[in-house]
């Protein structure tokens, strides 16, 4: 059985999650049109139907002020750009106190912190569980110069990890092969794989790819950029709803 705890980001056993968790380690450049208002982004994940919005803990203050009802994540942590060295930004119970239905973490896989990582979200999994909250593993998988790898072996071994230490969704990387998704459904059985929107794609190139993602067996997108970069995010985002939220008869989790 699905886990009940993901159940509030979930349509039709699909997600379809607004990620605005960018601007700790990204430069401000990132936020083009109106995209820089918060209030603006919490209104279009309302208008496209967004089954979740990731924020960091700053912009969920004032998120958990408003009459959005968008299921909030906050995302517990970040890392420089510089040193890379990933840091913790919120906890657990303070997520809590903002009204979040989920935490998320990041685990660089194959960075010399991965130990370290995967220890605190084992830990941060359990307290969210305690709180009845969803835990969210962000999985990259990285060379020892941080540069993010296609690597399906790794990634395997990686939402394995996942799936043993509790996360109730994994987030992965694009990946080259799609068809690899179906692959990945096998290891980790009733745990929701959802991918990363990625690098910014033409729009119709972004459609397509969508739905060869779902086609394929993915439990839907977490997608930041590739909706509100764009200059007509709203009619973008109900397109990606429609796509990513449909079920999908190969892959319906019972």
């Amino acid at each position: 059985m699905l886990n009940s705890l993901i159940q509030p980001f979930l349509k039709k056993n699909k997600c379809f999650i607004l990620a605005y968790d960018q601007g700790l380690n990204k430069n401000p450049d990132v936020f083009k049109f109106q995209s820089q208002n918060p209030t603006y982004i919490f209104e279009l994940a309302k208008n496209i139907k967004a089954t979740g919005i990731i924020l960091n803990k700053g912009i969920a203050e004032i998120y958990s002020k408003s009459n959005y009802k968008t299921p909030l994540i906050i995302k517990l942590d970040s890392k420089s750009e510089t040193t890379q060295q990933p840091i913790l930004t919120c906890s657990v119970k303070y997520a809590k106190k903002l009204n979040a239905k989920a935490i998320g973490y990041t685990v660089h896989f194959g960075s010399k912190y991965e130990s370290e990582q995967l220890e605190i979200f084992s830990e941060l999994a359990e307290e969210a569980h305690e709180l009845n909250m969803a835990a969210i593993l962000w999985t990259y998988i990285v060379d020892d110069s941080w540069n993010h790898v296609q690597n399906i072996s790794a990634l395997s071994f990686a939402l394995r990890q996942a799936y043993e230490l509790g996360a109730d969704l994994v987030k992965i990387p694009t990946i080259e092969n799609i068809s690899d998704i179906q692959k990945l459904n096998t290891l980790v059985p009733n745990l929701p794989i959802a991918i990363r929107g990625g690098d910014i794609m033409e729009n119709n190139a972004f459609l397509e790819w969508t739905k060869k993602t779902i086609d394929n067996g993915a439990s839907g997108l977490i997608v930041g950029r590739n909706i509100w970069q764009k200059e007509n995010p709203t009619e973008i985002g109900n397109k990606v709803d429609r796509k990513s939220t449909r079920l999908n008869s190969s892959h319906t989790i019972q």
